[in-house]
């Protein structure tokens, strides 16, 4: 049997902000990781196919969206930490020279 997952009310209302395509990409990986959480061991190494995992907990990425958890064998819960946008900027001088450092032309 699956584990539950745990999404406080502020995560699941941040969720419902997002863009539909990433939201039900999000509910979809948690869904697949509840599955794998009822079978695999909270240290197994097949986690790496689907998350990264640091002295946090575990993390993926979603259309540019990070989601932290953690598993709870104990009470079989997958618990959902944090759901963050991620932007890169890059410094000037790694992009090309006709690109600003948003990706959008660089002023003259």
């Amino acid at each position: 049997m699956s584990y539950s997952i745990d999404l406080s009310d502020e995560l699941f209302a941040l969720m419902e902000e997002l863009p539909r395509h990433t939201s039900v990409t999000i509910h979809l990986m948690l869904a697949r990781i509840a599955e794998l959480a009822a079978l695999w061991p909270p240290d197994d190494e097949r986690w790496k196919q689907f998350t990264y995992q640091d002295d946090l907990g575990l993390r993926f990425y979603v259309q540019g969206c990070c989601v932290r958890l953690y598993l709870d064998p104990e009470a079989r819960r997958v618990v959902v930490c944090g759901i963050g946008r991620v932007l890169v900027t890059l410094p000037d001088e790694l992009l090309d020279s006709e690109t600003g450092a948003e990706g959008s032309p660089a002023p003259p």
